[in-house]
């Protein structure tokens, strides 16, 4: 019989690295006390993270439970545990294993749901009201985002009705506002190369300025693609080294996608992902490469799911459109029903 204690500890690396999912690597670490501490050094670089679609509330009991969707190399699986941390939130996922929270007295904190450990943000005062009139709790973020720029994790959040932008690193003690010469209405946040990319609801596309003398300061970059309107949602994506802009269009669920050309500050017409798909949900939009069951050059979208919080017994369904073909398949979601409204939304595990 084999001592898996034995095997030399750069192996057993080599071995954690082949994984893909977070819960194979929490059964790997319990193999025996030398594979527990390769988790426990966190020397885990993972050939591949696959998303979760983090879904509604549901009562068991006495507890409230969160359900997670994972579309794995073998299976698709609801994974379901308590989440008392998310609690009665609005969520925002995001790709490096936090979702972002903001509770109904206004506190916006980092939670990761496999840990459930936290990280409290600074309270923003502007927040609460806008014109000196109260702004209710849920309107209150548009929209959250954990960023990495420059090896530094950075939260960003477009808040108030006039979509302002404002910024959090780890250890500040306020948020920063990234002044605008004129409203701009922002929808969209992504980390492009180091750069922080803004996107407005007209589709201008704004570089901000977080380094250098006078900042945080808002660039003019590109207007959005010619000929294009009507679009419902824009979103803002790095895909494979490129600079990507989705449109939703309301008509039979349809998708555009247009690669940015840095040379010619101009948005170009892109048909084919590669190997690469896109997670969408109402809130932002992530590029991950294809496997198991995701398929390449496709968009998962996971809709609201309004109605399935409002009539229980209504499924819960995600799109999964072929950018090639032009067309839509459902695919659903065996999941509880909800019995709190939220919105689904794509977040990437991490165990630390």
């Amino acid at each position: 019989m084999a001592d898996w204690l034995q095997l030399p500890y750069e192996l057993v690396v080599l071995i954690a690295n082949q994984l893909f999912e977070v819960v194979d690597f929490l059964s790997f670490s319990a193999v025996c006390r030398s594979w527990r501490l390769v988790y426990l050094n966190k020397n885990w670089i993972p050939s591949h993270r696959i998303p979760w679609l983090m879904l509604g509330e549901y009562t068991e009991g006495d507890a409230s439970i969160r359900q997670f969707l994972s579309l794995s190399l073998t299976q698709s699986k609801v994974y379901k545990f308590p989440l008392p941390e998310a609690n009665d939130c609005r969520c925002w996922g995001t790709s490096h294993g936090w979702v972002v929270t903001l509770s109904q007295g206004f506190a916006i904190r980092l939670v990761n749901p496999l840990t459930r450990a936290c990280l409290n943000l600074p309270q923003h005062p502007m927040l609460r009201t806008h014109a000196l009139v109260e702004v209710d709790w849920f309107s209150a973020v548009q929209k959250a985002v954990v960023l990495k720029v420059r090896d530094e994790f950075v939260t960003m959040v477009i808040y108030g009705h006039s979509r302002y932008l404002a910024f959090a690193k780890r250890g500040d003690g306020a948020w920063t506002d990234v002044p605008f010469s004129y409203p701009v209405c922002l929808t969209n946040i992504v980390c492009f190369k180091d750069k922080v990319m803004a996107l407005t609801m007209v589709g201008t596309l704004i570089l901000i300025d977080m380094e250098g003398p006078d900042c945080p300061r808002a660039l003019w970059l590109a207007s959005p693609p010619e000929d294009e309107k009507g679009w419902k949602n824009m979103y803002l994506v790095e895909s494979s080294e490129n600079l990507l802009l989705v449109l939703c269009y309301n008509h039979h669920l349809m998708f555009k996608v247009y690669k940015f050309d840095i040379l010619k500050s101009k948005w170009m017409a892109s048909v084919d992902l590669g190997n690469s798909l896109l997670l969408i949900d109402d809130y932002g939009c992530t590029s991950v490469s294809a496997c198991g069951y995701f398929k390449p050059n496709c968009i998962y979208f996971a809709q609201d799911n309004l109605g399935s919080s409002l009539l229980p017994q209504q499924e819960q369904n995600m799109t999964v459109y072929s950018i090639k073909d032009h067309n839509s398949v459902d695919y659903q979601i065996n999941a509880n029903p909800t019995t709190c409204y939220a919105c689904p939304v794509w977040m990437t595990p991490a165990l630390w």
